[in-house]
């Protein structure tokens, strides 16, 4: 399959005829229809999951900061309740809350037991000051988080298991090279579901908030 398939079809090349004068076959619009991520509709295509199209792009040699354009943080939002949901999580996204006069709002919270995963999405990619970018990000987002932490159950309206243990993420399109930052993990879209699936059994190194404090 041609690497920049994906890139076309985000970039609006969606008649079958279009696409085939650009070198695509139809056999490889039927692998990616086949994988879910998109559907043929007589001789034009429809995306269904955008940002899986895109990590796709990415990793055939789309440039990151280009296929950032292609998305909205919509499409991670949908993404990361998606993944939370499969792995038994109740979700409200957004949350929206106050504490100490103060209006906020996380995009994803997820709570399953005592654990409640606070998610931060972000699409965006530059290639200078990306780090600071991501630094400032997480900063804000653990300020949001603490605060949550003081009304917990209040904000919820979901029954939360005993000595809550609140789990700050930011959630990228790509790998930024670094688990966490500012006490908030750092992880791309597409390893969030390997983050679900080892988190419990990484609590103890993982930041996060219990009893109301940084642990």
């Amino acid at each position: 399959m041609k690497r920049n398939v994906p890139a076309l079809l985000l970039s609006g090349a969606l008649r079958i005829n279009e696409l085939e004068a650009l070198g695509v076959s139809r056999g490889e619009l039927e692998e990616l229809e086949v994988e879910g991520l998109i559907r043929i509709e007589g001789e034009e295509v429809r995306v269904l999951r955008a940002v899986q199209l895109a990590i796709e792009a990415v990793k055939r040699g789309s440039d990151i900061e280009e296929a950032s354009r292609w998305l909205s943080w919509r499409d991670f939002e949908k993404l990361c309740v998606e993944a939370l949901m499969s792995h038994g999580f109740k979700v409200k996204a957004p949350l929206r809350f106050k504490a100490e006069g103060r209006r906020f709002e996380i995009d994803v919270v997820g709570v399953r037991g005592s654990l409640v995963l606070c998610i931060d999405c972000k699409h965006w990619s530059l290639r200078r000051g990306l780090a600071s970018k991501v630094r400032d990000a997480a900063a804000k987002h653990l300020d949001r988080c603490l605060n949550l932490a003081s009304v917990l159950s209040e904000a919820l309206g979901l029954k939360v298991g005993a000595k809550p243990i609140i789990v700050p993420i930011l959630v990228t399109l790509s790998d930024m090279g670094f688990k966490s930052t500012c006490s908030v993990l750092v992880v791309a879209i597409y390893k969030l579901n390997s983050l679900l699936l080892e988190l419990e059994d990484n609590l103890d190194v993982v930041p996060s908030i219990r009893a109301g404090k940084l642990d």
